[in-house]
């Protein structure tokens, strides 16, 4: 049921129209705050229909200063990030308003990797052996290194995201050169880089976080979580990868795990979620289920991203970005009926294996008419400059969800898709 007389607060990259669409379905009006390109000054953008506004903002300063100007005026009855390099603004801003949502400090754990451990670590959370050191200083890591010379280490800017800058390293050569790129995406600008604005650094240290590695099956799962309760969404499972970078490729229900070992991951997703200090909101748990059970990767305190809300409606009916809006307005949680037996969806992407500038994309059409394919949005034009694992996360030329009777089905039309969808590419000078 529709909730009215409602006014939600939401921060996001961009003004989404599938996105809008869900928020309007549960909210009556819609504030959308979506950042400031880099060098422009933050501006009102004019009323989209007659139940959006958007306003952009250059700082989280501005935009809860912004947030609280427009509360003023009208009052809010929610607020809350869907886009992971929104949530510590969106909880600064829920706290200056008063509003449920996850305090700064869990908002603040959640972004950075290497407090989020800490707290896993507290809370008797399965986590990998984690270390954090200097990447600008002589030797970084090598003692770091052979604490995990069987394993392997995965070493990350504690604040990236998007699989940006993570890298598996076995000897001490691929760890030198790793963290010679974590130095220069520390010192990035934006125009290089764009998400710099998302971790650069307060002072002259370029941290790393370095992680044992952990094999086994990985696991999404999504929670929507209120104070005194909690429901899954979804649980998917990721396309192997093991390193040396760790590219989405696509996720696909169903798991190949028991119905037991989905169980016992779901309870550790939620004592992660938790032990990031998540109260009422969203969770995105990544987890590695193999010897040692379930092991929590990462986790962030806002939906899951990409297609995950789409492929989450297919299987189950519900809109995971519709269904927050009534948890944050009235700690409402959904009934979420189990997914269908019988049923496969998957999410993914096309990808590219260098870096370059588009020439063409080819094949568009006949992707569209494989089996199963729901949606195919090819997201990269002529002209765009691509960016590969680690450096970069501009290496997908297209996002496409699958459904079917099996995962054997799906996944085959995900390879067929891979394999008619291609970009040529040019060097860029």
């Amino acid at each position: 049921m529709t909730v009215r007389s409602t006014r939600v607060l939401v921060l996001h990259s961009v003004a989404a129209p599938r996105l809008l669409r869900s928020l309007l379905a549960a909210a009556d009006e819609v504030v959308l705050l979506v950042p400031a390109a880099p060098g422009s000054m933050p501006t009102p953008s004019p009323v989209l229909a007659d139940r959006v506004e958007v306003h952009t903002y250059g700082s989280p300063f501005e935009a809860v200063t912004l947030a609280q100007k427009l509360h003023r005026d009208a009052p809010l009855d929610a607020a809350f990030s869907v886009w992971e390099g929104a949530v510590e603004t969106a909880a600064l801003i829920t706290e200056a308003l008063g509003l449920p949502g996850c305090t700064p400090d869990a908002a603040r754990a959640a972004r950075d990797k290497s407090l989020a451990s800490a707290c896993f670590r507290r809370a008797g959370v399965p986590h990998p052996r984690s270390w954090t050191f200097d990447a600008a200083l002589p030797g970084a890591g090598v003692d770091v290194l052979g604490q995990c010379a069987d394993a392997g280490l995965v070493v990350k800017i504690p604040r990236s995201t998007n699989s940006q800058s993570v890298m598996l390293v076995r000897t001490r050569s691929e760890l030198e050169a790793a963290v010679s790129v974590i130095r220069q995406l520390y010192r990035a600008e934006a125009s290089d880089n764009r998400l710099a604005d998302l971790y650069a650094p307060t002072d002259d240290t370029a941290t790393v976080l370095a992680q044992e590695y952990v094999s086994g099956a990985e696991l999404n799962i999504d929670l929507l979580l209120s104070e005194n309760g909690h429901v899954v969404l979804g649980v998917f499972e990721k396309h192997p990868a093991s390193g040396p970078t760790f590219g989405e490729v696509h996720s696909v229900h169903p798991v190949s795990l028991s119905p037991a070992e989905v169980g016992h991951a779901v309870e550790v997703a939620v004592q992660a979620a938790r032990a990031l200090g998540a109260t009422r909101g969203a969770a995105h748990i990544e987890l590695r289920v193999g010897g040692r059970g379930p092991v929590v990767i990462e986790g962030g305190l806002r939906p899951g991203g990409f297609l995950t809300p789409l492929a989450v409606e297919r299987l189950t009916g519900i809109d995971p970005v519709t269904a927050l809006v009534r948890l944050m307005v009235d700690g409402t949680l959904p009934d979420v009926p189990p997914a269908s037996t019988g049923r496969a969806c998957l999410y993914g992407a096309v990808n590219v294996e260098r870096p370059g500038r588009v020439v063409c994309i080819t094949g568009e059409e006949a992707a569209r008419e494989l089996p199963g394919v729901l949606l195919l949005d090819v997201i990269k034009k002529p002209g765009d400059i691509l960016v590969t694992l680690p450096e970069g996360t501009d290496y997908h030329i297209a996002a496409f969800l699958v459904e079917g009777e099996s995962r054997s089905a799906v996944e085959a039309t995900a390879e067929r898709i891979r394999g008619v969808l291609k970009a040529e590419l040019e060097e860029v000078v």
